[in-house]
């Protein structure tokens, strides 16, 4: 591809092909070729693998082949919509093994002593035989049964014949079939491939991008969140949504990929329009990933008695003229592109110098304070009562007060007024705030465990008993269950970073929204 040597690349790092040298192992990814390689070394039944399209299971499929010892013959069949016979056939040419191609009276019989003679010669040198069926969702009902039936040929200690199921979800709905469970119970190793995270997804761009010879980061923070947005984590449409922006920036002589070549690149993509020239400026949302580094707190934190969470505002909120929208528009536009976090770190009294969106959680950490990246509603900030970033499509601002159906606005040294409704077709979902918890890193509390963040949950839940005790247990499961219950959070009685947010919004300490 011509814009290769435009960024100083030695190949194009964001091809659909399945080139195992581009692979990324995510945590998921990893764990699914941890599962095949057992499967497959353990040689007994089958080996399933699942996952949505596009997740990457032929890459996975190929990395398998590619890792496993010489001794072993494979063959991968990657259009298994075929007979029984058919599928024999096209097995038989992928491992070289020689029948009568003239014959016309071939039967399933033929095939399977001409492969049972195969594999226990086979065997007999010290080869081991695996078949790799992708897309096998496509398969039916007949020739996953006669599949089966093959994995009967064995020796007393061993199956001849190991084969590794690769399909889309569907898959597993068909082996769940009645006619299907003496399969289904020959199944040794099973996973499901999931999508990356906003994490993983920033580190698959830049994985590919390493091995394809790049230099620095050729895409924006803002840049990498918004392919994560639009791909939901999947790799593939990341790829594409990669490769076209990267084709973008080389048209319009660009040296780095930011979140409006990103925008133009989907909604090429997917036949969309632009039709209002200030959504081109769409600011992403922040790092979805809390960086934890510091000290006990829970030590300075005083309790408080439950009560609502957010205070009245001291001054009644007015319904801005259009003149006052304008303005709002015309001063987050001339804003520099880091105001809205020099605005909630001020709201912090923290110190703001070098910050920047990337840098922003790693800034407030070694301050002792934690950072949430999120997405919710204005009932989900209501909650968790901090004020928070939020990223509009025209730019980021914080929100400083909520009342009733009205959001308070500030950017710098300017507050605006308005209604919920209005800023709802403008606001993505995304929110950052800061907020104290009781350690960092952060723990996760719960049942059994013994530890000093034990004392600060019973000293902000309400109506705790055994106030001094750094045991957590049954008593204060129970308590936290109906505290989660009252906070519409989800009540499992594990007090995780949402529900310690939550314990730690009613203290008056820290920064309210007001």
């Amino acid at each position: 591809m011509y814009y290769t040597a435009h960024f100083g690349l030695t190949d194009t790092p964001f091809s659909i092909t399945p080139d195992p040298h581009y692979l990324y192992l995510s945590t998921c990814h990893d764990e699914a070729l941890a599962h095949l390689l057992y499967g497959v070394n353990e040689g007994s039944g089958f080996v399933l693998l699942t996952g949505e399209v596009g997740t990457g299971k032929t890459t996975l499929c190929r990395t398998l082949m590619e890792k496993l010892p010489e001794t072993v013959d494979v063959a991968l069949l990657l259009n298994p919509r075929l007979s029984s016979i058919e599928l024999l056939i096209a097995m038989f040419d992928e491992l070289r093994i020689s029948h009568d191609s003239q014959k016309n009276n071939h039967t399933f019989k033929y095939f399977t002593d001409i492969l049972t003679s195969y594999l226990l010669t086979a065997h007999a040198v010290g080869r081991r035989t695996v078949l790799i069926l992708d897309e096998a969702q496509n398969l039916s009902i007949e020739v996953l049964e006669q599949l089966r039936l093959l994995t009967n040929l064995e020796t007393t200690n061993q199956k001849l014949l190991q084969i590794v199921l690769v399909g889309q979800p569907e898959l597993n709905k068909k082996l769940a079939r009645n006619q299907l469970r003496q399969l289904s119970q020959r199944i040794t190793a099973r996973y499901n491939l999931s999508p990356l995270s906003f994490q993983e997804t920033r580190a698959y761009i830049k994985h590919r991008l390493s091995v394809s010879g790049a230099q620095h980061s050729l895409f924006t923070f803002t840049a990498k969140y918004l392919v994560y947005r639009y791909s939901k984590g999947i790799p593939r449409v990341i790829n594409i949504l990669c490769e076209r922006s990267l084709l973008g920036g080389f048209t319009q002589k660009k040296t780095q990929i930011n979140y409006k070549i990103v925008l133009f690149a989907e909604s090429e993509i997917n036949g969309k329009s632009i039709k209002l020239p200030w959504i081109i400026g769409i600011v992403s949302s922040i790092l979805l990933v809390s960086l934890f580094i510091g000290t006990w707190f829970f030590m300075t934190v005083t309790s408080t008695p439950l009560t609502h969470p957010l205070t009245q505002p001291s001054q009644p909120y007015t319904i801005p003229s259009a003149h006052t929208a304008t303005d709002f528009l015309h001063f987050l536009k001339t804003s520099p592109e880091n105001s809205a976090v020099l605005t909630l770190f001020e709201l912090w009294k923290l110190k703001k110098a070098p910050l920047t969106h990337q840098n922003m959680c790693k800034q407030a950490t070694r301050q002792g304070v934690a950072c949430l990246v999120s997405s919710g509603t204005w009932a989900d900030l209501h909650r968790l009562n901090r004020p928070a970033v939020i990223t509009l499509t025209m730019g980021d601002v914080v929100v400083t007060a909520l009342q009733d159906d009205r959001v308070t606005l500030k950017i710098l040294n300017k507050e605006f007024s308005f209604l919920q409704r209005d800023l709802n077709k403008y606001w993505t979902g995304a929110f950052m705030l800061l907020w104290s918890p009781p350690s960092l890193p952060l723990k996760t509390m719960k049942i059994g465990k013994t530890d000093h963040a034990v004392l600060w949950i019973r000293k902000h839940l309400p109506y705790s008993k055994n106030r001094l005790s750094l045991h957590f247990d049954l008593d204060l499961k129970e308590h936290v269950i109906a505290f989660q219950h009252a906070q519409n959070l989800k009540p499992d009685g594990i007090v995780g970073e949402q529900t310690m947010l939550v314990l730690q919004a009613f203290s008056d300490k820290y920064p309210l929204l007001h």
